[in-house]
């Protein structure tokens, strides 16, 4: 079993403290279809983020930067 998001990534929300529903708005590769998009088809299925992506907590509704939910000394 894993730890928390807290432990793992030192990110919680500086609101509310939630650590298990942080939501980043991440770059991600997707494959382009007539219906829409499929992430599972794209040949590089990476995705990426830092500290200057949008993010928010799904507990409490806090949003700003992932950089702000990253607790002192933490580093993602």
């Amino acid at each position: 079993m894993t730890g928390s998001v807290l432990q793992t990534w030192h990110m919680a929300c500086p609101k509310c403290g939630c650590d298990d529903s942080i939501d980043i708005n991440a770059n991600v590769w997707v494959r382009l279809c007539p219906d829409g998009t499929d992430g599972t088809l794209a040949d590089n299925g990476d995705h990426e983020w830092d500290g200057h992506n949008d993010a928010v907590c799904g507990s409490c509704g806090h949003h700003e930067d992932v950089a702000g939910f990253t607790r002192p000394g933490g580093q993602r």
